[in-house]
């Protein structure tokens, strides 16, 4: 039996209901005239839901189309990805791989900007800060081990897999402490069953250097052609300067 993807279209007419289980949470659905009511529903284990529960939810009032779009997108925030497992030789190139959490968008009728309703994550995703207290950013904390084999990450529509290439172009070891990866400015591919997000490629010149940052496409993750099932939240140029590594500084004095 074929496997029913999470996303795709869902179409309902007034006063139907429908319930979809993502694991993290269930989400309920409710069509009005013209309308949609839209409730998640948090650890509710076997627990029977009431179909009437679900008007409890939010109200997004858009029109006679009665066809809702339920979509993957990345996070709207950058995600930091922690690791003390990676170290990366003076003049060495690594490339590896890590899961990263989606979002479910939610648009009324075609999945266009100004149709989207509403968005909820797949998986709980906790709020962090990358950088130093005074001038650093706001990001999203990534609960992932590292992987050195694409072909060895399962299936799994919640995630997206992210291939990471870093260059280490220093006279020293390159130990990976913290590394933000700017997930809103990368694209989401559709390659083999899996959900992939653009190349990460980054060069590392040592800590007292920006390192160098691009987002592109290979071929061993995205194919000959390219299945973008979402563009960037936040497109910037292809290559960048950026703070992209931060090194945790010891606090205590030594005597």
């Amino acid at each position: 039996m074929e496997k029913v993807s999470i996303y795709g279209k869902k179409q309902l007419n007034p006063g139907e209901s429908d319930l979809i289980d993502y694991s993290f949470f269930t989400l309920g659905i409710k069509r009005n005239d013209e309308g949609w009511y839209l409730k998640s529903f948090d650890n509710i284990n076997d627990q029977k839901i009431d179909s009437n529960e679900i008007i409890d939810g939010t109200y997004y009032h858009s029109g006679k189309s009665n066809r809702l779009i339920l979509a993957p997108a990345l996070p709207a925030k950058p995600m930091v990805f922690k690791s003390s497992q990676i170290v990366i030789s003076p003049k060495q190139r690594l490339t590896f791989f890590v899961k990263i959490p989606l979002i479910l968008q939610v648009y009324a009728g075609k999945k266009q900007d100004e149709n989207l309703l509403t968005e909820f994550p797949l998986q709980h995703i906790s709020d962090t800060w990358f950088g130093e207290p005074v001038n650093g950013e706001a990001a999203f904390a990534l609960e992932s081990d590292h992987y050195l084999n694409f072909k060895a990450i399962e299936e799994d529509e919640r995630f997206a897999i992210c291939p990471i290439t870093i260059f280490n172009n220093d006279n020293a070891a390159l130990e990976v402490e913290r590394l933000i990866i700017r997930v809103d400015q990368m694209n989401l591919v559709k390659f083999s069953n899996h959900l992939v997000t653009s190349q990460v490629k980054l060069e590392y010149r040592g800590k007292n250097h920006l390192s160098s940052v691009s987002y592109g496409f290979a071929k061993a993750f995205h194919g000959e052609t390219h299945d973008i099932v979402a563009k960037p939240r936040n497109p910037e140029g292809k290559s960048l300067l950026k703070i992209n590594f931060h090194f945790i500084k010891n606090i205590y004095r030594s005597e």
